[in-house]
């Protein structure tokens, strides 16, 4: 006689995917109670039905209702979610006077979070909500920050690190340096002065190589101590420069820089990140989906 051993211990996401549908009614409401897609609901109940070799759904109008291997299987694990539900109340804190402390890059503040701080203060209700300018691309998240917002390859941290966008950057200047209606570009950027920032001192040389765009050389180069000063001389028809798509979003859309040859995608990724030894904020996910709909491209 075979027998196939069920596996449910280790899938407990999934089986809390799966108790919040039925409980809620259908995938939707679970994935806003969860907090996470509804492509991801639907990926862990697929999960389950795998380990089960079982339909637990069916969908009738827009409500998901369990079959009788579900139903079984929601009779049987409800009373757990349940206690859980309990305990996680009992150790449950007043966020209210918390603070939630979102560090980026300085330029990533001034051009893109800072202008849409509502945005992030709807989905935290009555928290004070504080901005940490850090610069840092790379190692440990402070242990005081709910969240930080970095760009570079995406590290393997499951849970807690959230993609936003791929990185692109690409070529910018003021259309009171040259029209938007210029034929060629590349042929009329000529005797130009490219502003850089001290940090990213071979920015240029790096989307010239990577994007394959051919330019005459520049025939001066002003520095900058920050990239949100590039950024304020470039809109001031200074010269071109070199700009991370996300961070001049705004300023295309009205008019006030111009992409002559677009955006290029480099290797590296936009991602919020938890430090590794707190707990995780409970508005990180909710944090992160806001500034993800900040970062994604049309």
């Amino acid at each position: 006689m075979s027998f196939r051993k069920v596996k449910l211990l280790g899938r407990l996401p999934s089986l809390r995917a799966f108790e919040a549908t039925v409980r809620c009614g259908n995938i939707a409401a679970a994935a806003d109670e969860l907090c996470v897609t509804e492509g991801a609901v639907s990926k862990h109940i697929k999960a389950l039905e795998a380990e089960l070799g079982a339909k637990l759904f069916t969908r009738v109008s827009r409500r998901n209702l369990p079959t009788p291997v579900g139903e079984k299987l929601f009779q049987e694990t409800r009373g757990a979610f349940a206690l859980l539900r309990q305990a996680e109340q009992s150790f449950s804190h007043d966020l209210s006077s918390k603070p939630f402390v979102l560090a980026a890059p300085s330029t990533s503040l001034l051009r893109v979070i800072i202008p849409n701080a509502h945005l992030i203060q709807a989905v935290i209700g009555d928290r004070p909500l504080q901005f940490v300018a850090d610069d840092t691309h790379r190692g440990t998240v402070d242990a005081s920050y709910s969240l930080s917002l970095r760009v570079e390859e995406l590290p393997d941290v499951p849970n807690t690190a959230f993609k936003l966008a791929d990185e692109e950057f690409g070529l910018v200047l003021s259309p009171l340096l040259l029209s938007p209606d210029c034929p060629n570009p590349a042929a009329t950027l000529t005797n130009y002065n490219c502003l850089i920032p001290k940090d990213r001192p071979h920015i240029w040389e790096s989307w010239v190589a990577e994007s394959g765009t051919t330019l005459a050389p520049a025939a001066n180069t002003t520095y900058f101590d920050e990239m949100y000063l590039v950024l304020q001389g470039a809109e001031a028809g200074l010269g071109p420069t070199i700009a991370p798509r996300p961070l001049v979003t705004e300023a295309l859309k009205n008019n006030r820089l111009w992409a002559p040859f677009g955006f290029h995608k480099r290797k590296g990724t936009y991602f919020t990140i938890a430090p590794l030894e707190t707990d995780l904020d409970p508005d990180f996910q909710r944090v992160s989906e806001v500034l993800k709909g900040m970062y994604e491209q049309d």
